[in-house]
């Protein structure tokens, strides 16, 4: 099934002071009904490795419903980005399409960069101009 929402908030930032990179999709500022968050930790420890945790962190709109290194592939484009999930994530959810407008990407280069840090494997992200 596919699961489609509209957001009118993107938020993305790089904490050195807390060692994170991180990308939030919210419906409805700060108040979501829906929301995607990806993170990813700009250091591991020998743990995070052993435990598989060395990758990105995917939420959507719950913690309940959050997992590592979860998606098939990611596509983002100018005015949608596509999720497509690996299976037995969220039942029977295998994409999430999020559309926005995309005058509220203030630094596409920005959001371009920190969504590369996060994904850092080609197979796994495309980024159409």
């Amino acid at each position: 099934m596919e699961l489609k929402f509209k957001v009118d908030k993107i938020t993305y930032e790089t904490s050195i002071e807390e060692g994170y990179y991180m990308i939030g999709f919210s419906d409805n500022g700060d108040e979501p009904n829906q929301y995607v968050i990806l993170q990813k930790s700009m250091n591991f420890d020998e743990q995070d490795v052993e435990l598989g945790l060395n990758t990105y962190y995917f939420e959507y709109s719950d913690q309940s419903n959050s997992e590592y290194d979860i998606c098939k592939n990611i596509i983002v484009e100018k005015e949608k980005i596509t999720f497509n999930l690996k299976e037995d994530f969220l039942e029977d959810i295998t994409k999430i399409v999020i559309s926005f407008d995309k005058k509220i990407i203030q630094n596409w280069i920005e959001f371009e960069s920190i969504f590369k840090k996060i994904i850092d494997d080609d197979r796994v992200l495309t980024i159409i101009q």
